[in-house]
C-alpha cells in the first residue's frame, strides 16, 4: 500500500473514482460529513498522504499541523482559499494544494439564469407562496443585465443570457475580455456604470474581491426596481446594507445561500435564498469535479506536479 487518503463528505468521489485510487495502491478513509470540525480533521488527518476536501469544512493551521504525512490537498471546487485558511501553513510544510476550476461553472451559470428569470417574472409572488394572482412583468429582452466578474462562470452566464435574448449585457471585471465580447456582445463598463444602468445585477467575482465589496454605496447606485442576484461567494454583499435596502422595497434580491433570520421576515417577492449553497450541485458537475480531483491527487502524489496546483 502506498498510503492512506482521507475523503470528506459523500457528494464527490464516486465508486469508480475510489477504484482508481485503490487500483493505484492507496487505501481510502471516508469521513462522511460535509461539515467536519477542526477537531475531527485533527483526529483523521494523521497518517494520510492525500486529502480530498469534499465538504465545506475549513482546513486550519492546526489541522494542517496535525497532518504528519500529508503530501496533497485537493479541493473539489474553485474557491480553495475560503476553505483552506491554513494554505500558507500547508505551503510552508511542502503540502501541495490543487482545486477543480470550472467543474461546476455551467451548473452555477444555469442556476443564476434560473434565479434571474424567477425574479423577473416574480414567480414567488405569483404562485401559492405569494398573494398576487395577476401581474404584468417585463421580459428579459426588455432588460439590461450587468455581470460583475467575467471569469469562467460569468462568461457562461453571459452566453446563456444572450441565448435567452437579454436586451443588453454589461460587465465589469479586472480585465477586459475581448473573446467574451465577441461571443456575447457584452460591453465592458465601470462598476458605477454597471450599477446605474442595469435592471439586473449578478455577482460572480472571486473571493479576492473581499467580504462586503458590494455595500451601502454600491447598492445605493442600483436602479429603482432592479434585482440583485448573488451566486458568488458568501459575504460578497454586506448583509446589513442589503437588508436596509430590501426593507425599503426599492430593489429586490436573490442569493444562493441564506444570510440571517432578519431576511426570513421579507416576502419572497423581495428576497429569495437557497437553504444552503446548491448552485454547483448537479450530477454532471459533481462527476466532473470528482474526475478532476482524482487526476490531480494521483499526479501530485506521484510527481508533485499538476496543472491545477495552486501553491
Amino acid at each position: 500500500m502506498k498510503g492512506k487518503i482521507l475523503v470528506t463528505d459523500s457528494l464527490f468521489i464516486l465508486p469508480e473514482h475510489e477504484k482508481q485510487l485503490t487500483d493505484a495502491g492507496y487505501e481510502i478513509e471516508r469521513l462522511d460529513t460535509p461539515t467536519a470540525t477542526e477537531e475531527q480533521l485533527i483526529e483523521h488527518l494523521p497518517g494520510k498522504v492525500g486529502y480530498i476536501l469534499g465538504g465545506i469544512e475549513k482546513v486550519t493551521d492546526r489541522a494542517v499541523d496535525a497532518a504528519d504525512q500529508l503530501k496533497a490537498i485537493i479541493f473539489t471546487g474553485a474557491d480553495w482559499r475560503n476553505f483552506i485558511p491554513g494554505h500558507e501553513r500547508a505551503t510552508e510544510r511542502g503540502i501541495a494544494i490543487a482545486n477543480t476550476p470550472g467543474a461546476n461553472a455551467y451548473a452555477v451559470a444555469e442556476y443564476t439564469a434560473t434565479l434571474i428569470l424567477a425574479m423577473v417574472w416574480n414567480i414567488f409572488e405569483l404562485d401559492r407562496t405569494g398573494q398576487t394572482k395577476f401581474q404584468t412583468t417585463n421580459s428579459l429582452n426588455q432588460l439590461t443585465v450587468g455581470i460583475i466578474g467575467m471569469g469562467t462562470i460569468g462568461s457562461r452566464v453571459a452566453c446563456i443570457l444572450k441565448a435567452l435574448g437579454a436586451k443588453e449585457i454589461l460587465y465589469y471585471s479586472r480585465e477586459q475580455k475581448p473573446q467574451v465580447e465577441k461571443e456575447t456582445s457584452a460591453r465592458f463598463v465601470t462598476m458605477e456604470e454597471l450599477l446605474e444602468q442595469s435592471d439586473i445585477v449578478t455577482l460572480h467575482a472571486s473571493k479576492e474581491a473581499g467580504t462586503g465589496f458590494i455595500g451601502k454605496n454600491q447598492l445605493a447606485k442600483m436602479k429603482d426596481g432592479s434585482v440583485l442576484v448573488n451566486c458568488g461567494f458568501t459575504g460578497g454583499v454586506d448583509a446589513d446594507s442589503l437588508y436596509a435596502e430590501l426593507q425599503t422595497g426599492r430593489i429586490r434580491a436573490a442569493q444562493d445561500d441564506p444570510v440571517d433570520d432578519r431576511f426570513k421576515t421579507l416576502p419572497l417577492s423581495v428576497w429569495f435564498s437557497s437553504n444552503s449553497h446548491t448552485a454547483y450541485n448537479t450530477h454532471e458537475a459533481n462527476r466532473t469535479a470528482s474526475d478532476m480531483a482524482i487526476k490531480s491527487l494521483l499526479a501530485l502524489l506521484e510527481t508533485g506536479s499538476d496543472e491545477y496546483r495552486v501553491n
